[in-house]
C-alpha cells in the first residue's frame, strides 16, 4: 500500500504570490477579522465573509431575527477600510429615493435647471451600506439599486457617478416573496448567510456579563488603502481556476439540475444564473489571493454553500451537494472499479446450467471451524461463519436467502442458508440477538454476500494450476493499484487540506460538513478496497 502520507496534493500545487504584500496577505487578514470581530460573539464567520465579499465587489444578504448584530456586522466591516464611510437605511414601504440617494438640490433645479440629487452622506457616496428590510423597497428604489449593486454607477442627473461602495449587505427576518417582482434584486446577492442568536451557553452568558461593544479598534497598519484595494483586484484577475476545480461544480450543476426536476420542485428553487456564477467563481479566486495562492483549489469550493441557495427550505440539500462535489471523483471511479470488478467475477464463474455448482470443479479445499463451518475472510463486522452444508449447495448464477445472526457462545457472525432440504442449524438464534436477512451466492473459492464477494480460509491442492501462479495483473490488481497510489493519498491530501485553521473564510461548522463527506468517503474507499481485495483472490 502506498504511504497515505505522501506529498500528494488535491488539486494542483499552489505557491504564494511573489510580490511582497501578497506575502503577508494571509495573516493581515486574519488580523484584520479578528480586530473586527471583538466584542461581537458567534459572528466571526459572517465578519469574514462579508470582508471576503468587500473584496471581491459583491452584495451579500443577511437572513436573521431582529437584534442578531447584522447592523454592527456592516459597521465594523466600514471601519477595515482607509477613510471609510459607512450608510445605513432602515426601510419601510414608504421609504423614498431621497431618503437614499439624497434629496434633490431645490438651488440646483431653480437656478439652472438641473435634476440633481445632493449625495453626500448618502448611498452614493458610502463605502458600506447596510440596508435593513430590504424588501420593503419600493419599485423606484429597487430598480436603482441594481444599477447600484451590479455595475457600481449611479445616474445623478446627466451625471453618471462612480460608486466608491464596496459592498452592499441587506437584511432582513424574511425572503423575498413570490411573485413581487424581487427575484432581479434578489439574484444581485451573492453571499446568503444566515444570522442567528447566540447557541452556545457559555458564549451567551459571556455576551449577557460583558459590557457593551464599543467601537473596535484596528490598527492603521491593518487598515485596507485604495491602493492596496487596487492591486488586490488586479491580483484576482490573475488567479488560476483549475480543471478539478471545475469538474467540481459540473458536479454541482448537473445535481442542481437533477434536483429542480424533482416534483413539487418550483422552477426557481435551485436555479443558478450564469451572472451568479460568474461572480460566483470571481469569490472563490478572492479566496485563494487572499489565502495566498495562486489559484482556486478544493477547499474553497465549499463557500458555494453560501451562493446557491434561493430558499431556506433548500438550504440543506444545496450544503450536501456542495460537500459531496469534493469528492464525487474519487467515488465515481471507485463505484466504475467495483462493477468492472463485479463483471470480471461474472465472467469468470461459469454460466451453464449444468454446471452451476461449483464445488464440483473448485479444487480448492478450505478450513473447517467447529467441524461444521468455513470461515469468511476480511469480513468487515468481525468472525464470520458460514455453515459447510450450505456453501455445497449455493448457486452461482441465482441468489439464495441466508439468515445473518450473532452467536454469542461462538462469539462469531454465523451465516444460514434458506432453501428446500436445509439441514437443521445446530445453534438457532437468541432471543434479543442480531438477525437479519442476506442474499448469498456462491462464486469460486467464496461466497457473495448482498453483492459483496469474499474469500473462504482455506489452502490450495498441489494440482492447482493457472492462474494461481499467473504473473501479469489482472483488471482487479490494477484497481486495487489505483487505490493505493491515486485514490487514498488523494482522500489523505483532503483530509489535510480542510484542517482547522488553515483557511480564512471557513468556520469550524463548514469544515465539520466538509468532514463528514470525507469520513463517509473513507468508508467507501475501505468497502471497495475490501470488495476488489476479495475479488482479487477468488478470480
Amino acid at each position: 500500500m502506498a504511504n497515505r502520507n505522501s506529498n500528494f496534493v488535491p488539486f494542483p500545487k499552489t505557491t504564494l504570490f511573489p510580490n511582497t504584500h501578497i506575502m503577508k496577505t494571509p495573516q493581515h487578514i486574519k488580523m484584520l477579522i479578528a480586530a473586527m470581530s471583538e466584542g461581537i460573539y458567534e459572528k466571526d464567520h459572517i465578519m469574514s465573509l462579508t470582508l471576503l465579499s468587500a473584496v471581491a465587489g459583491e452584495s451579500v444578504f443577511l437572513l436573521g431575527p431582529p437584534g442578531t448584530a447584522k447592523s454592527l456586522v456592516a459597521r465594523r466591516l466600514k471601519m477595515a477600510f482607509s477613510g471609510g464611510r459607512s450608510f445605513e437605511y432602515l426601510m419601510s414601504r414608504f421609504s423614498t429615493p431621497d431618503e437614499i440617494f439624497g434629496p434633490v438640490s431645490i438651488s440646483l433645479l431653480k437656478n439652472e435647471d438641473r435634476y440633481e440629487r445632493v449625495v453626500d452622506g448618502f448611498l452614493p457616496s458610502a463605502t458600506v451600506v447596510f440596508l435593513d428590510e430590504i424588501w420593503k423597497a419600493g419599485p423606484s428604489i429597487q430598480n436603482a439599486l441594481l444599477t447600484a449593486i451590479n455595475e457600481r454607477i449611479f445616474q445623478n442627473g446627466r451625471e453618471t457617478l462612480h460608486l466608491p461602495m464596496k459592498v452592499l449587505i441587506a437584511a432582513s427576518n424574511e425572503l423575498p416573496a413570490e411573485g413581487e417582482g424581487l427575484e432581479a434584486l434578489w439574484d444581485r446577492f451573492l453571499v446568503r448567510l444566515v444570522s442567528n442568536c447566540i447557541q452556545n451557553e457559555t458564549t451567551f452568558f459571556k455576551m449577557i456579563r460583558s459590557r457593551p461593544a464599543e467601537q473596535a479598534s484596528i490598527a492603521d497598519k491593518l487598515l485596507i488603502t485604495n491602493e492596496l484595494y487596487a492591486q488586490w483586484q488586479r491580483d484576482i484577475e490573475q488567479v488560476a481556476i483549475p480543471d478539478e476545480v471545475c469538474a467540481c461544480v459540473s458536479h454541482i450543476r448537473r445535481r442542481l439540475a437533477e434536483e429542480g426536476k424533482k416534483e413539487g420542485i418550483g422552477p426557481m428553487d435551485y436555479y443558478t444564473s450564469d451572472r451568479r456564477w460568474r461572480k460566483a467563481f470571481r469569490l472563490l479566486q478572492t479566496s485563494a489571493m487572499l489565502n495566498g495562492r495562486e489559484a482556486v483549489d478544493a477547499t474553497d469550493v465549499p463557500l458555494l454553500m453560501h451562493c446557491l441557495w434561493n430558499k431556506a427550505e433548500t438550504i440543506a440539500t444545496i450544503i450536501d451537494i456542495v460537500t459531496e462535489s469534493l469528492t464525487a471523483g474519487i467515488n465515481t471511479q471507485l463505484d466504475r472499479m467495483v462493477r468492472e470488478a463485479e463483471k470480471t467475477l461474472r465472467n469468470a464463474s461459469t454460466p451453464k446450467k449444468e454446471k452451476e455448482k461449483l464445488p464440483q470443479t473448485d479444487n480448492r479445499v478450505f478450513r473447517l471451524v467447529n467441524q461444521f463451518y468455513y470461515d469468511l475472510k476480511d469480513y468487515p463486522d468481525g468472525h464470520c461463519l458460514l455453515y459447510k452444508w450450505d456453501y455445497n449447495n449455493l448457486s452461482a448464477t441465482r441468489n439464495t436467502d441466508a439468515l445473518l445472526y450473532r452467536d454469542h457462545d461462538k462469539q462469531a457472525w454465523v451465516i444460514h442458508a434458506i432453501y428446500s432440504g436445509a439441514p437443521m442449524m445446530n445453534a438457532q438464534p437468541s432471543s434479543g440477538s442480531e438477525v437479519r436477512k442476506v442474499k448469498l451466492r456462491q462464486c469460486k473459492g467464496g461466497i457473495i454476500v448482498d453483492g459483496t464477494p469474499y474469500a473462504l480460509n482455506g489452502f490450495i491442492t498441489q494440482g492447482e494450476t493457472g492462474a494461481e501462479t499467473a504473473t501479469s495483473n489482472t483488471p482487479v490488481d490494477n484497481a486495487l493499484i489505483v487505490i493505493s497510489s491515486q485514490l487514498q493519498p488523494k482522500l489523505q491530501a483532503l483530509h489535510e487540506a480542510f484542517s482547522a485553521g488553515k483557511h480564512l473564510f471557513l468556520s469550524p461548522d463548514d469544515l465539520a460538513l466538509v468532514n463528514h463527506k470525507l469520513k463517509l468517503c473513507d468508508k467507501h474507499l475501505a468497502e471497495a478496497e475490501v470488495k476488489l481485495q476479495n475479488t482479487s483472490q477468488l478470480l
